[in-house]
């Protein structure tokens, strides 16, 4: 029996040194972080913490936490879904029910992990369909979202309540934000990248995508102390060079943040029939010099 449990025991650590094994090196670069999700049930809470609730741009969805019906992890990937729920399922805490009976996950790295500098690859399938806000984005642990608490009833022509601005003067916040894909389901097949905490213009790229709900695509960015290269699998799609005009708010730590949204500012309420959607992850790497 005892040699038993020694074997079994062996044979699950070379697995998971099997996994590891997974995340390779690249000339130049160390490996300092990876999520492989080659483990089932809960993402690794060592790895990933949550939002929760109603957090921002009043979005339709309620972001909840460890709930394995919005995010989870099958053996091979890690999956974000929206749901449309239904009384039965889940307890209404809007005060506009009828318009936020949504569900979904924000997975972010804030209390568990944040890098200066790097190289960042992220390879995933989106959801699709009207509706859909899915992002891979990075900001600072200094600047923690805006949470104006439940969303605000919609107008009489079904406009949403616009949220309260991101920076002081309505403008963009002097920590900075990375958008490294942002997809709206309205406009199939494209990504786009943006870059917030400049003056002035928002430098951003919008691009076309093959097919980014059947197919997985690699989005990833360098980010040096003097510029960033964003990537579409191999193509590089833009250079963003720090500019004395634009100004530069990338010098310190920012974290990874991973969610699919509901509705929004730019987008409109989804089609239920096309629900539920998946986000689907196939790992997270993080590189450095």
């Amino acid at each position: 029996m005892v040699r038993k449990l020694v074997l079994a025991t062996l044979v699950s650590w070379l697995l998971s040194r099997a996994g590891l094994a997974q995340a390779p090196e690249l000339p130049g670069w160390k490996l300092v972080w990876s999520d492989e999700f080659n483990y089932t049930g809960h993402p690794d809470p060592a790895k990933w913490g949550y939002e929760e609730g109603y957090v921002r741009h009043n979005e339709l969805q309620y972001y909840t936490v460890n709930r394995l019906e919005n995010a989870r992890v099958d053996g091979s990937s890690l999956l974000i879904e929206l749901r449309k729920e239904t009384p039965e399922s889940f307890l209404p805490t809007s005060i506009n029910d009828e318009w936020h009976r949504y569900t979904a996950a924000s997975l972010n790295t804030r209390n568990t992990a944040s890098w200066t500098y790097g190289r960042f690859e992220i390879r995933a399938r989106m959801p699709q369909g009207k509706g859909t806000w899915p992002a891979i984005w990075f900001l600072s642990p200094l600047r923690t979202p805006n949470v104006p608490g439940p969303p605000q009833p919609r107008g009489p022509d079904g406009r949403e309540v616009q949220g309260p601005p991101r920076g002081p003067g309505s403008g963009e916040s002097s920590q900075g934000e990375i958008d490294l894909m942002e997809a709206w389901g309205s406009r199939a097949n494209r990504t786009a990248v943006h870059i917030h905490g400049t003056k002035g213009r928002t430098p951003s790229k919008t691009v076309a995508v093959d097919d980014m709900y059947a197919k997985f695509q690699l989005y990833a960015v360098e980010w040096y102390p003097d510029h960033m290269d964003f990537f579409l699998d191999n193509d590089k799609i833009l250079t963003y060079n720090k500019d004395p005009e634009l100004g530069w708010s990338f010098d310190h730590p920012m974290y990874l943040i991973m969610n699919i949204a509901c509705g929004g500012p730019d987008e409109p309420a989804p089609d239920d029939a096309n629900l539920p959607q998946i986000m689907t992850v196939d790992y997270v790497r993080v590189y450095q010099k």
